[in-house]
């Protein structure tokens, strides 16, 4: 905790933010989320942090990435959750996003992976990737570009360490070419 509040005073600094200014804005459009969506602390019940997590990351339920890490070779990467564990050369049903599933990444007990790209070409959230040595500037040049507008937006690092997120929240499913074409035009930049 100590490490993470650190670091969230750094990027105040890098910011120019007192903590009040760093809150999340008021939405400035339709679509944004007008207040947080919902009170939810360390000492809430483990089904009202899964019901929190699953409104706020809107995604398929259909589906689930899992990360999977070789230990033999150090390659990492992220591949769908699939009955009896992935194989090369198997073709078996995706596993379902369940509260289960969502209360074992909160845990920490897997990784979790969502698939945020809806029927209809629709999205509740998307994340803007950063990488390479400017990748914390580029996010933080982001992040204050959203909150300028009223769009509000977090900030995270990267597992590595030197790369960044921009993730921001919709109250409801807005066109991905909207999301998207709005985080290119604000932030150059690619989203997941």
């Amino acid at each position: 905790m100590a490490a993470l509040r650190a670091e969230n005073a750094r990027l105040r600094r890098l910011l120019d933010l007192t903590p009040e200014q760093a809150r999340p804005p008021a939405a400035a459009q339709t679509g944004l989320f007008l207040d947080r969506p919902g009170p939810v602390t360390a000492s809430s019940s483990g089904p009202d942090k899964v019901r929190f997590f699953r409104t706020l990351f809107a995604a398929r339920t259909d589906v689930y990435a899992i990360r999977w890490d070789n230990a033999r070779t150090g390659r990492s990467g992220w591949s769908p959750a699939v009955e009896g564990g992935w194989r090369k050369g198997t073709n078996r049903p995706y596993l379902r996003l369940t509260d289960r599933v969502v209360e074992a990444h909160l845990k920490g007990e897997v990784h979790l992976g969502l698939y945020p790209l809806l029927t209809g070409d629709t999205c509740h959230w998307l994340a803007a990737d950063f990488d390479g040595p400017s990748a914390t500037l580029d996010a933080l040049a982001c992040l204050k570009a959203a909150r300028s507008v009223g769009v509000p937006a977090a900030l995270e690092v990267s597992r590595s360490g030197i790369g960044a997120h921009v993730w921001i929240f919709f109250t409801g499913p807005v066109p991905a070419s909207t999301a998207r074409g709005w985080v290119q035009g604000c932030c150059g930049r690619r989203s997941r």
